[in-house]
Parts: C-alpha cells; structure tokens; sequence
C-alpha cells in the first residue's frame, strides 16, 4: 500500500529533467537476449588502436577501441565506433583457406529440433575444448610499416583474412 507519491513524483521529476533518457543507449534489458554461455556470434571484431592515425590536417583516428567489420563484397573494411562509420579502408588483399572440415561444406537437412539440440551439443563441447573448429571467430590487429609509412589491418574471419591498408 502507497501512503504517499513522493516515489512517483520522483520518478517523474528524474524524468523530466535529464538531459538523456533513462536508456541511452536506446536498448532495453528486456530487449537483450542475455545467455551466459554461449558466444554472440554478431559481434564484430574488435580492434584496439593505442596510437593516434591522425592525417597533417588532424582528420583521422583517435586511440581507442573500433569494431571492424567487411562489406557483403569484401572489397572495404567498414570501422565503427559506437555504431557511427569512422573510416571506410579499401581491402588490397584477400585470402581464402580451405577448410578441412567436410561437415561444414555439405548442408544437413533436419527438423528445427534436431537443429537445436545439435547446436547444443556442439555448444558443449566448444566448452569442453572438444571442437573448436565449428565455432565462428573474428579477429582484427593493426600493424605499422615503416617502409612504407602505412598502417595494416589485418581482418580474420574463419577462412578468410583480409588485408586493408591506411597511408597519407
């Protein structure tokens, strides 16, 4: 039972006078699908800057983390911070491994139950270190060349690893 509205009217008074809303970053908890174990597999590389790539006009990068993700040509790498494009790099290198896992190559049709347990039980043993090459991974490093005064992002991606350079 409420006795008085001294919580309400806080609420309302919190709310009508901050400068941002109540989520800033627009996402509700009730919105996120929190699983504890399981990798999120939409989560782009994340790449680590610790120096400045700033131009002589001072337009550039600044030191900090940036998620890098490719085009669907894989033809630029895309570098975003808090989900604004910073930098658009041109890819000047392309590599494809082949796999030599022939489960991934050959599709399996099966019911969406037995899709789920599968996944489950590859889940499991991603964790117990039994298969850790069905398990999708990114990966992204910045490097410096000095011959050529350029930075190298090197953008891994299972079986494919791309090479995008930035140079002023």
């Amino acid at each position: 039972m409420i006795l008085d509205n001294n919580l309400i009217a806080y609420e309302y008074y919190k709310n009508q006078y901050t400068p941002n809303p109540v989520y800033p970053s627009g996402e509700k908890d009730e919105d996120k699908l929190i699983d504890k174990y399981s990798p999120n597999r939409n989560a782009e590389a994340v790449l680590i800057l610790e120096d400045d790539i700033v131009n002589p006009e001072g337009f550039g990068l600044k030191k900090g983390f940036y998620n890098v993700c490719p085009d669907k040509y894989l033809d630029f790498l895309f570098i975003y911070q808090s989900g604004k494009l910073k930098a658009k790099i041109p890819v000047v290198k392309m590599d494809v491994f082949e796999t030599n896992n022939p489960e991934q190559l050959k599709p399996e049709k099966m019911s969406y139950s037995k899709f789920k347990r599968k996944q489950e039980k590859e889940r499991r043993k991603y964790f117990k270190g039994e298969n850790p090459e069905k398990i999708e991974w990114k990966d992204a490093e910045i490097l410096y060349i000095d011959e050529q005064k350029a930075w190298i992002i090197v953008y891994n991606f299972n079986n494919i690893r791309l090479v995008g350079m930035i140079k002023f």
